[in-house]
C-alpha cells in the first residue's frame, strides 16, 4: 500500500517539512511534561549501563577509533566524535532494557520502539559538539521520537513479525530527524538524510537476548549522526525514500498504513498519545504487566517463594513470540524471560537491577522457582484485552489459588510514572555505578528545566567522571 491520495504531498517531504519547521511552542505542555520525564529516564540509564561488558566492548571500539573530540561519553571523562559517542551512548542507555517503550496504538499491531535510547544520544551528541541550549536540544529530542514512533505506527505488520526489531531498523530514522534538525538542515537535506539512513538501518530479533541486541540503540543513533552529518557536506540520496518504490515501507514491510501518519505527525503527539512507557523494571515491557499483576497479587494475599506450589502466566502468543527465553542463562536473556521476572520477584521481592545478573538468573532457588511457573498462551483475543493482556494463577501449598488479569503495567499511560517517581529510578540507576550524589541531584533539577539552558555544558559535566572511580557492576 502506498500513498493514494490525490494531490498529497509526498510523506518524505512531509516529515522533512514538519523536522525542519515545528518550533517548541508547537509541542503541547503535556507532551513537553512527558519529554522531560523520558529524557531523565534515559539518561540515568547512560549511567547505570555505562560499565555492562557490552557497553564496555563498544567503548574500545570508539576509543581505537578515536581519541579526541568534542562528545562526552557519559558515565566516563572521556570525549570522542559526536557518532562515536552516539554508538556508545546509545548502547549504555539500552543495555538493561530498562528503557522506555513506545507502543503501537491499537491490540490488533505489535512492536514496540525503544525510541528515546536511539533518538536521545544522536540529538545530545551533536548538540554539545555544537555548544547548542536545551531548548534546542529538546526540541529535536520531540522530532526524533515523533518521526520514530509514527513511522512504526504506519509500517506494515509484515516488518516486525518477520523478525525485524524496529529499535534498530525504525530508531536510526528517530536519531537522524534529531540530529539533521541541530544541524540546521533545510527540508531537502533532511531528505537526504533520510535516505542515507535507509542505507543503515538494520537489526533482527534473531539477537534477543544477546549482546548484540543491547548495542541496537546504538548502532541507531550512530547511524543517524552519521546520516545526517553527511547530507549535511552534501551527500544526496533518492526522493520518496520512505513511501516511494523500493523505498523503506514497501522494502521493509510490504507496505504501510497512511492514516497512521499522512498528517498525524504532532496530530497527536505519540508520546502522550499512545503514550510511553516508562520501565519499573529492566526488562522487556511485555513482561511487565504480569510483574505489575503479580506484585500486586503478592501484597494483597501475603504469599512468597515458600508458600506458592505453582504460578500459570497466560497472555496472547505475540508476547511470548519475544518472550523467548523461559529458562534464561544469563542476565541478558532474562530480560526477556516472563517465567525468571516473576521468579525473582517470588524470591526476591523485588526485581530492580542488583537482581538481573548472571549470579542471581543461575541461583538454585531461583531456578528451582522457575520450574513451578508455567507460561502459556490464549488463542482468543475478547472484548476489553489490550495488547498486553495477562493473567496469572497463583497456587499456594494449601491449596489456595489466587488469580488476577492485568491489562497494563505500572509506568503505562495508564498508570504513568512521575517526575518524582523517574527521579527515584534515576538515583538507584546512580547508585548501581556509585554516581556522586551531589551530582544525581544536580542532574535531576537541570533536567526539570532543560529547555532553559543556554549551553548544555552544564548537564553533560554532570554527567561525566571528572576523575571519580565507577563502580564495576557485577556479571
Amino acid at each position: 500500500m502506498s500513498n493514494d491520495q490525490p494531490g498529497a504531498c509526498p510523506l518524505t517531504d512531509e516529515i522533512c517539512a514538519f523536522v525542519a519547521n515545528t518550533p517548541l511552542d508547537a509541542i503541547p505542555p503535556q507532551a513537553q511534561e512527558r519529554g522531560r520525564v523520558h529524557l531523565l529516564d534515559t539518561l540515568g540509564l547512560a549511567l547505570s549501563g555505562s560499565n555492562d561488558p557490552a557497553t564496555r566492548i563498544v567503548r574500545r571500539q570508539a576509543e581505537r577509533l578515536s581519541t579526541s573530540g568534542t562528545a562526552s561519553i557519559l558515565g566516563t571523562s572521556l570525549k570522542t566524535a559526536p557518532s562515536l559517542a552516539a554508538l556508545v551512548n546509545g548502547t549504555s542507555m539500552h543495555v538493561d532494557n530498562f528503557d522506555d517503550t513506545s507502543p503501537q496504538p491499537s491490540p490488533d499491531r505489535n512492536g514496540g520502539i525503544h525510541a528515546s535510547a536511539g533518538t536521545l544520544p544522536a540529538a545530545l551528541a551533536i548538540a554539545e559538539d555544537r555548544s547548542l541550549s536545551g531548548r534546542a536540544l529538546v526540541e529535536a529530542f520531540h522530532m526524533g521520537m515523533e518521526v520514530a514512533c509514527k513511522l512504526n505506527h504506519a509500517i506494515d505488520q509484515r516488518h516486525y513479525a518477520g523478525g525485524f526489531h524496529t529499535t534498530g531498523t525504525l530508531g536510526i530514522f528517530g536519531a537522524t530527524a534529531a540530529a539533521a534538525r541541530l544541524l540546521g538542515l533545510d527540508v531537502a537535506g533532511i531528505g537526504h538524510a533520510l535516505a542515507i539512513a535507509t542505507a543503515r538501518a538494520g537489526g533482527l530479533r534473531a539477537n534477543f537476548g544477546s549482546m548484540t541486541e543491547q548495542a541496537h540503540a546504538g548502532f541507531a543513533a550512530e547511524g543517524g549522526v552519521v546520516a545526517a552529518e553527511l547530507a549535511a557536506d552534501g551527500l544526496t540520496g533518492g526522493p520518496n525514500i520512505i513511501e516511494g518504490k523500493f523505498g523503506l515501507f514497501e522494502a521493509a514491510g510490504g507496505g504501510y498504513l497512511p492514516d497512521a501518519i499522512h498528517n498525524r505527525l504532532g496530530a497527536p503527539w505519540a508520546i502522550t498519545d499512545p503514550g510511553a512507557w516508562i520501565k519499573p523494571y529492566p526488562s522487556g515491557s511485555l513482561t511487565h504487566p504480569a510483574m505489575t499483576l503479580l506484585t500486586d497479587l503478592m501484597a494483597k494475599h501475603g504469599f512468597t517463594a515458600k508458600t506458592v506450589q505453582s504460578v500459570r502466566v497466560t497472555t496472547n502468543p505475540r508476547l511470548a513470540s519475544t518472550l523467548i527465553h523461559n529458562r534464561p542463562n544469563d542476565a541478558k536473556q532474562a530480560r526477556f524471560s516472563m517465567p525468571f521476572c516473576l521468579a525473582v520477584l517470588l524470591v526476591e521481592g523485588r526485581a530492580g537491577l542488583p537482581e538481573f545478573t548472571d549470579t542471581v538468573v543461575n541461583r538454585p532457588d531461583i531456578k528451582d522457582m522457575i520450574g513451578r511457573i508455567t507460561y502459556d498462551t490464549y488463542d482468543t483475543v475478547e472484548p476489553g484485552y489490550s495488547n498486553v493482556t495477562s493473567f496469572i494463577e497463583v497456587t499456594t501449598t494449601d491449596g489456595t489459588r489466587h488469580n488476577g488479569r492485568a491489562d497494563f503495567a505500572r509506568g503505562s499511560t495508564e498508570a504513568p510514572m512521575s517526575y518524582e517517581d523517574v527521579a527515584e529510578k534515576f538515583e538507584g540507576c546512580a547508585a548501581a555505578v556509585d554516581w556522586p550524589a551531589d551530582k544525581v541531584r544536580e542532574i535531576i533539577d537541570l533536567v526539570a528545566r532543560l529547555e532553559k539552558l543556554k549551553d548544555l555544558s552544564e548537564l553533560t559535566g554532570a554527567l561525566v567522571t571528572n576523575g571519580h572511580d565507577l563502580t564495576i557492576r557485577p556479571a
